[in-house]
């Protein structure tokens, strides 16, 4: 999926360059005089080429003749209108172009997503949840009600959890740790997100829920591996020890899937909003 971040020091650029090529609007209606006749021939040749690169949709080459424009005749002042009204236009077009491709390829990852949530279970309180909340039928807690394993699930924020649940006598253990093609990871239960013991479906449960990127790698381990699964639950020794079933490192990695196509449509959201913002904010400008 297409990944472009807007930072905070290109919106400042973007808005800075808009204001000064404002004032040179400002300058121009306000009626500054050309300058010697000669010097605007010259930058009339530069600026029939700015006039065909931007009707070619060639922009880059068309900023480019702008600013050797601006560089070498800084004194033909009526070439220099038509330079900013040109420069002004192009970023119209291209705000309008980010925005079509925004809106594409958003349409896109619905689509897509919309196809692969089909797979999972839904659930939302109206009343209690911002988000919806995905997880894999086979994972269902009333269907594991006497296994320990590992269970992941996304919402509709993008934001995904790997639970451990151990079911059996208490133990107490500290630290999970998960084993497989020779190499390993480890998570201490103190960065759980949603740390719960106690009885459940009349079993004990120690139960440690952590976010993705707070889990010590756990759930990227599992998703990636092609190897058998082995989980450790360690306190000053193992103690307790057991093999994760495939149906579960399968919807571990169909979970962490999911996430990644949410997290892109965020994303995409969030570009689109920009686009549609800058672009507003410079057709403000022209009916001004």
């Amino acid at each position: 999926m297409p990944k472009i971040n807007f930072h905070n020091m290109q919106k400042s650029s973007f808005f800075l360059t808009i204001l000064l090529s404002l004032l040179v609007l400002v300058a121009c209606s306000d009626g500054i005089v050309p300058g010697e006749k000669a010097v605007e021939g010259d930058a009339k040749e530069l600026l029939a080429q700015t006039k065909a690169a931007v009707e070619a949709k060639e922009y880059n080459k068309a900023k480019m003749l702008m600013d050797s424009i601006r560089r070498t005749y800084p004194k033909a002042f009526k070439t220099l209108c038509e330079v900013e009204d040109l420069y002004h236009k192009v970023l119209v077009d291209e705000k309008m172009r980010d925005v079509a491709f925004c809106e594409s390829e958003l349409e896109k990852m619905i689509v897509l997503r919309d196809s692969l949530v089909k797979k999972f279970d839904y659930r939302k309180d109206s009343k209690y949840e911002d988000f919806g909340l995905y997880s894999h039928p086979s994972q269902a807690i009333s269907k594991n009600a006497n296994n320990c394993f590992m269970r992941a699930t996304v919402n509709e924020d993008a934001e995904a959890v790997i639970t451990s649940y151990y079911r059996g006598k208490r133990i107490g253990h500290k630290k999970i740790k998960v084993i497989s093609g020779g190499t390993f990871v480890e998570v201490d239960v103190m960065n759980a997100d949603r740390p719960w013991t106690g009885k459940e479906y009349g079993s004990y449960v120690e139960r440690y829920g952590f976010k993705l990127g707070n889990d010590g790698g756990i759930m990227k381990f599992i998703a990636n591996t092609r190897d058998k699964v082995v989980v450790e639950l360690v306190g000053e020794s193992i103690l307790h020890t057991y093999e994760l079933r495939d149906s579960d490192v399968k919807a571990i990695r169909e979970v962490l899937e999911l996430q990644k196509l949410l997290a892109s449509i965020k994303e995409m959201r969030g570009m689109l909003d920009e686009a549609r913002y800058a672009l507003a904010y410079l057709n403000m400008d022209i009916k001004e």
